[in-house]
């Protein structure tokens, strides 16, 4: 399992996705790069609330909106969390990311249980793939919506395939 192998499996009428990437950098950097709301705006999305465990989060789209919410249910930093899930419009889910050190650099696990969306595929890749570019250039701001758009377009019908032989 890799970022652009994921492992999705299906769980009744729902999936679960995993990634697993190892970055080029150590334990510390990656934890902020994925828990610090600062290092998330540069690669993921505005974040607002409390990224500790029992805090309230929220994501904001590029217009303002809330799209997604959730509650950090454990949380052992430098090493993962968990964390609720709950996109506007959907049923919550579950969140877990788990961070290892590895000999090249530190292995992230992303594992999403409970996913109702198949687009939630090539949108984890995309942001991912973002990640790791944040990581070769912490101070950029890669967030661009036409960009994401279009590797999301480029993405989805690899994705629509996975999840549609899980289908038969």
């Amino acid at each position: 399992m890799t970022l652009d192998a994921p492992l999705i499996t299906r769980d009744g009428d729902r999936y679960h996705l995993e990634y697993s990437e190892v970055y080029a950098t150590d334990l510390d950097d990656l934890w902020s790069a994925v828990t610090a709301a600062e290092r998330l705006s540069r690669w993921m999305a505005t974040y607002r609330g409390d990224l500790r465990e029992g805090g309230e989060w929220e994501v904001l789209g590029s217009d303002g909106e809330v799209w997604c919410r959730g509650v950090v249910t454990s949380c052992t930093p430098p090493r993962g969390f968990t964390t609720t899930w709950h996109a506007i419009g959907e049923d919550p889910t579950e969140l877990t990311v788990t961070l290892a050190p590895d000999d090249a650099g530190t292995r992230l696990t992303l594992s999403h249980h409970g996913v109702q969306s198949i687009f939630y595929g090539a949108g984890w890749q995309t942001y991912l793939e973002l990640l790791t570019r944040g990581l070769v250039a912490p101070d950029a701001v890669l967030i661009d919506d036409a960009a994401w758009d279009a590797r999301f377009a480029e993405l989805r019908p690899v994705y629509d395939e996975k999840f549609a032989s899980l289908r038969t």
